[in-house]
């Protein structure tokens, strides 16, 4: 038991003179005492090369985190002001009640593929400020409106279905027509004239549809036209949305309620 003792000690004596010469040598210039710490770090690289990659990856991350909500705060103000832009303009010919609508951010937690272009849900609700009947946007584009809304979550029905029907403008020509999807990811315009010039990239927004459904929001660009009967002509319209990559989405809010 003492000889046991006594190599403890040993060891530990060892131990702290090797600890107590490292030390010095740290702060050491001379050519021995750096091989001494060469040797010591590269002997510890290894041991503590798992926990330096750890502390970078948590660091990067944590980067990639605090830039990612920057850019998405910036995001969703510039989409504020866009909207708010749009709507004044048309304010100067159309009345629309007074209000200025919120941003809700939202996540796509379920869609159906038999549902693909039809319907999403989404994991907030009347909880959170949803409203029945609330256009809903991604990318800053218009890409449907509340449906149904429960407590905790809200689907939405999408601008590509082919039950939603909202009243459009083309915002060169100032013509109206009714936004409708066909199920399969295509928008159209309906409703406008045969007989007026509309070219390829013209911007499209949403009219004075409701009393808290704000007109301006855009929708996207005039992309071609279909087949003209009785006087008017079907155009087609590329969403500026992602639908394929539809991940995130805001609903909008109005300080009266929300949607009717």
């Amino acid at each position: 038991m003492v000889g046991k003792l006594n190599i403890i000690l040993i060891n530990t004596m060892l131990a702290i003179f090797c600890a107590l010469m490292l030390f010095w040598a740290s702060f050491s210039y001379r050519p021995a005492t750096q091989n001494i710490t060469d040797k010591v770090g590269a002997a510890l690289y290894y041991p503590e090369f798992p926990a330096l990659e750890l502390r970078y990856l948590v660091r990067t991350a944590s980067n990639w985190v605090m830039e990612r909500k920057s850019l998405q705060d910036r995001a969703a103000e510039l989409e504020r002001e866009n909207l708010a832009l749009r709507a004044a303009f048309q304010r100067e010919m159309i009345k629309i009640p007074e209000g200025r609508p919120d941003m809700i951010d939202a996540r796509v937690t379920l869609r159906y593929p038999e549902a693909w272009w039809k319907e999403i849900r989404v994991n907030k609700g009347t909880r959170h400020g949803v409203q029945g009947g609330a256009p809903a946007l991604a990318d800053g584009f218009l890409i449907g409106r509340v449906s149904r809304a429960s407590d905790d979550y809200s689907w939405v029905e999408l601008i590509t279905s082919s039950s939603f029907l909202i009243a459009a403008i083309v915002d060169d020509t100032w013509d109206l027509g009714v936004i409708n999807g066909d199920d399969k990811g295509n928008i159209w315009l309906l409703y406008t004239p045969a007989d007026k010039d509309f070219t390829r990239g013209m911007t499209v927004s949403t009219a004075l549809v409701g009393d808290y459904f704000p007109p301006g929001i855009p929708i996207g660009q005039v992309w071609g036209q279909g087949e003209a009967r009785d006087g008017f002509v079907p155009l087609r319209v590329a969403s500026g949305a992602h639908f394929t990559q539809l991940y995130t989405l805001q609903i909008l809010r109005t300080g009266s309620g929300g949607a009717r």
